[in-house]
């Protein structure tokens, strides 16, 4: 739904002002630019009228997720020592190589988030979304129920995490569409001028 109503200007003159709401609660407001409201580098309008379509639990997620993935693969290294004694009687050659690609993916997955999130970046959240369902859920799970000699503690961490990651994946995905609402909205907004 759009409606036009007339702002006052200050410099004499009134200026249309538009504004968008969608059915997904996004909503924007938009005072058509003049001579005034142009930046000092080349002349482009402001976006301070813009509506910050980051989403905020995404965000917390991401954030508790950085100190919980480091406090995890402490954890995981000590449970696998304490368990293999010192790793010299471990029978599972796949458990080194999933601990290696946990610390190797898991910060490129945080980044992914943060950076599709905070920046608004729809294919940086698509790929945060996709390693944490393609990588970052089947580890978890290995870590559950497929190394062999799973302990309790273990099996208690990693359904945490796997939970967790999953509630990412969910919230990645409702910030994706929320992104991608408010960015289709503002382009077609675009078009109006």
């Amino acid at each position: 739904m759009a409606t036009t109503m007339r702002q006052r200007g200050g410099y004499g003159g009134d200026k249309p002002v538009f504004s968008f709401a969608d059915n997904r609660g996004v909503e924007m407001t938009s005072v058509a630019p003049d001579a005034a409201d142009t930046t000092a580098r080349g002349g482009a309008p402001r976006m301070a009228h813009r509506a910050v379509a980051s989403d905020v639990t995404l965000q917390m997620l991401i954030s508790f997720n950085v100190y919980f993935s480091v406090c995890f693969w402490v954890a995981t290294v000590v449970s696998t020592f304490v368990k293999t004694n010192g790793a010299r009687e471990d029978f599972d050659e796949i458990r080194p190589v999933m601990i290696c690609m946990y610390a190797v993916f898991e910060p490129a997955r945080l980044y992914a988030g943060f950076a599709g999130n905070l920046q608004e970046q729809v294919p940086m959240l698509i790929g945060f979304v996709a390693l944490s369902f393609c990588v970052a859920l089947p580890l978890h799970f290995y870590f559950l129920a497929g190394q062999m000699g799973a302990a309790a503690f273990d099996k208690a961490l990693n359904l945490f995490a796997a939970v967790y990651v999953i509630a990412q994946v969910v919230a990645g995905v409702v910030a994706a569409r929320k992104i991608l609402a408010s960015q289709s909205l503002s382009f077609f907004m675009s078009e109006l001028r």
